[in-house]
């Protein structure tokens, strides 16, 4: 009896250890962004993103989440202070390997009419400067992690800017 409870224990343990990360815990992974501009801190939405978890027996969960164009939802969006000429930090909950931002007038209707602004990394966060434009811009920033043995991805976030007065 007792060698039949400890097989039974034992083989409660292998299968609980080679499960895959749960939806939840793939869900929680997902890194934030916070934009910071001036002194107005400002978090900022996921528009979409294909993230992995895997766990230390090499077991991985995955989760693909598409979403609208950020032309299509700047209504949804939040707006950050941003002026043309001006320099934005960008503060991830675990910080990338390579980072893209992408921008369109908020009155451009062809999501193929983007511009991408140049990134600079430096104390473990990435910067860019704002290019000066006529009326609100829409930003998509896109992280990827590749660097990391336990989580990997791309996930997308989107904000817009206020027009100036």
């Amino acid at each position: 009896m007792k060698k039949t409870l400890c097989l039974l224990l034992a083989a409660l343990m292998l299968l609980l250890a080679g499960c895959a990360p749960s939806h939840q815990e793939v869900m929680d992974s997902i890194p934030t962004l916070m934009v910071l501009a001036g002194n107005a801190p400002a978090q900022v939405p996921t528009c979409g993103y294909d993230w992995t978890v895997t766990n230390r027996l090499g077991r991985g969960a995955s989760i693909i989440a598409d979403a609208v164009h950020p032309l299509d939802a700047q209504a949804d969006l939040p707006t950050v202070a941003l002026s043309g000429g001006e320099t934005a930090s960008l503060y991830f909950s675990l910080v990338p390997d390579s980072v893209t931002v992408t921008y369109w007038g908020a009155q451009e209707t062809d999501h193929e009419n983007s511009a991408q602004v140049e990134t600079a990394y430096l104390n473990d966060t990435f910067r860019f400067t704002t290019p000066e434009a006529e009326g609100p811009l829409v930003f998509q920033i896109t992280a990827q992690w590749t660097g990391y043995q336990d989580v990997s991805g791309t996930v997308s976030y989107a904000f817009t800017t206020a027009a100036e007065e």
